[in-house]
């Protein structure tokens, strides 16, 4: 993959695609790739660094750390001088405009997830906690959900879609579908989009170890499900 404007060419994975152009992908980009140049990116761009560092707009990104930038927005050099591994949020067509760009009062700061306390959410299991990072410029909220040996008790349904990234141990995840319960394994880097009205949860979901999750969704679950029964009418 390329991306106009940057040097170099990371190995990348598309993750998830939407016919409008916003995509999520995981990227590994080698040593010396980005621009040291003044510009802008022709969409909006959210970077989530796994592993390495970033530099981006005059910030070092390191491990867990957040950043965005609105399309149009000056940047002042992007990249990484050591390579690193990223989720890259972003909408599409992507481009980097060398010497092009605006000031943006509204710019969001480097978000560094380990400085963010945990908290427990209303409802949410006594073996879970979530601790909630930034606003996504894509919509939604960007959090993290750490678990141990955890199974849901109840089936949920959100109003938003929904993706979730495994950053550490192992995540199962049940969907409730017309055709019944679809029950998925998801290993450390494992990756699933969830649209909108999507019934998910119940004893199947959860973690028989540990797991810490990435989450670009609404802050919390809209509402709650019942039992598994007859599938809902009007959901997907």
């Amino acid at each position: 993959m390329t991306i106009h404007g940057l040097e170099g060419r990371p190995a990348a994975w598309i993750l998830s695609r939407d016919g409008s152009g916003p995509s999520t992908r995981l990227l590994e980009v080698p040593p010396g790739w980005g621009t040291r140049l003044r510009g802008c990116f022709t969409g909006d761009v959210e970077v989530f660094v796994l592993s390495g560092r970033v530099d981006a707009d005059g910030h070092a990104l390191g491990v867990q750390t957040l950043w965005g930038a609105r399309a149009g927005t000056v940047v002042s050099g992007f990249g990484s001088t050591e390579g690193a591994s990223l989720l890259l949020f972003s909408g599409a067509p992507l481009r980097f405009m060398p010497g092009e760009g605006n000031e943006d009062q509204r710019r969001p700061a480097p978000v560094v997830a380990g400085e963010r306390g945990w908290i427990r959410m209303p409802g949410a299991p006594s073996n879970s906690r979530q601790r909630e990072l930034a606003p996504s410029l894509r919509g939604g909220v960007f959090w993290q959900t750490a678990a141990i040996d955890l199974n849901l008790d109840r089936w949920y349904v959100d109003e938003v879609p929904t993706e979730v990234f495994v950053l550490e141990g192992s995540w199962r995840q049940a969907d409730r579908g017309r055709h019944g319960v679809e029950v998925v394994e998801f290993p450390k880097e494992g990756y699933f989009y969830r649209p909108a009205g999507v019934w998910h949860g119940g004893v199947s979901t959860g973690t028989a170890t540990v797991a810490l999750l990435l989450i670009r969704a609404g802050a919390v679950p809209s509402r709650h499900g019942d039992a598994p029964g007859e599938y809902p009418g009007g959901l997907r």
